[in-house]
């Protein structure tokens, strides 16, 4: 089969290993537990050969981790029930010890730094947060010797770009695992394992599914690196179940075209909010001005992304709710990938775990409003945000 994004996006994923059925769109399997006649059957399967209890393996979680490892160009995937329960599978394999160094993204979705500095906490592992869009970011890594880097691709929510060409050489020089949280570009936009991630993280909530019915989560890389993975996940239980690895795998059918779309769009709105002098600030690496912009023009070769980031000329927390109340197309929700514009004020949302040094330490300011742009008409897009901006500021 061609490697091409938009085939693979359409037939990987399309037959379970060992039938010659081939269903134009594969069925819901809910059965939970499965029976053999024949013992010697049975007892393979309990060691994963074959489907016997959705806990060990189960079909429609097993097409998704096809189609995904297929689109992240990476040998093997394991799918679990959150980009959360993801995240933390990648950290508990890693094994660490008290001393240990993680180094995660000064910058990056806060939710996940709470969630790095809890596990942390209790092995006695000591957390970095560095702004890793920084030039001198692969220099502090090595000087840290961490035992784990935790990189985002495009930064939730100040759209940052770091290098991840860098970071990667300068975790194999330290020996430091390299996991990178990809969610933002999706694997159309940003194949983070074949940059040198040896973890390439999604949120399959968002753009994956692209249509906000299904959370879930996925880690690629190497099968050596998988397996660990996957051997944990037996005893955590953290699968995804056969409805939600189905609507996202029918999500990304069409993950391609819709990219394109929400890149466009994306990058249209951008533009019109650039222009209103109620914006102080847009936060777009498709732009120019963008401090990041050569980088992403490397690093993000299926376009800059469907996200943008604003912030409002003079606006506090108030002027913020305002506007989230004032829109009528886009609508104000913590999460992102859907094909409707959603709208949320960051540092009450994504950066909400943070404490406020941290969100100052990052530059997620109170005025900072994270877009998901959406598949509606961009100028539709840009009018209702605009409109909103003028409410929330009162002019």
């Amino acid at each position: 089969m061609s490697t091409k994004r938009k085939t693979v996006a359409v037939h990987a994923g399309a037959q379970l290993t060992g039938s010659k059925s081939q269903p134009v769109v594969p069925p819901i399997h809910v059965s939970a537990v499965s029976f053999f006649d024949n013992s010697d059957e049975l007892d393979a399967a309990l060691d994963g050969k074959d489907y016997v209890y959705s806990r060990i393996a189960a079909p429609n979680a097993a097409l998704l981790e096809e189609a995904v490892a297929a689109l992240e160009g990476a040998e093997a995937c394991v799918a679990y029930s959150s980009g959360m329960a993801a995240l933390r599978a990648v950290f508990d394999v890693q094994n660490l010890k008290a001393g240990d160094v993680v180094v995660m993204p000064a910058d990056g979705y806060g939710v996940t730094r709470s969630l790095f500095k809890s596990l942390a906490a209790r092995s006695g592992v000591r957390i970095e947060a560095l702004l890793l869009s920084e030039a001198s970011a692969p220099e502090r890594i090595v000087a840290l010797r961490p035992k784990l880097v935790l990189a985002e691709s495009v930064t939730n929510p100040l759209l940052r770009v770091p290098d991840i060409q860098a970071l990667s050489r300068a975790c194999r020089e330290v020996g430091a695992a390299f996991a990178v949280d990809a969610t933002f570009p999706s694997p159309y936009g940003h194949r983070a394992h074949e940059l040198g991630a040896d973890y390439a993280v999604q949120s399959t909530t968002k753009w994956l599914n692209g249509h906000s019915d299904a959370l879930g989560g996925t880690v690629s890389g190497t099968r050596e690196k998988m397996a660990p993975l996957r051997a944990a996940r037996l005893f955590a239980g953290d699968v995804l179940g056969p409805f939600e690895a189905w609507l996202t795998l029918r999500g990304v059918r069409t993950l391609p075209v819709r990219m394109k779309a929400h890149c466009e769009h994306a990058a249209h709105v951008a533009k019109r909010l650039s222009e209103s002098p109620l914006v102080a600030r847009v936060h777009y690496p498709g732009l120019a001005s963008h401090p990041d912009h050569a980088v992403a023009a490397r690093m993000l070769e299926g376009g800059f992304g469907g996200m943008v980031a604003f912030d409002i000329q003079g606006a506090g927390r108030p002027e913020c709710f305002r506007f989230l109340e004032a829109v009528k197309l886009a609508r104000a929700a913590p999460s992102l990938g859907d094909v409707g514009t959603l709208v949320m004020h960051a540092a009450s949302a994504s950066a909400r775990r943070m404490t406020p040094e941290e969100r100052q330490a990052a530059g997620i300011g109170e005025s900072l409003i994270r877009v998901s742009v959406g598949l509606e008409d961009p100028d539709d897009i840009a009018d209702d945000l605009l409109a909103a901006v003028a409410k929330a500021v009162k002019r």
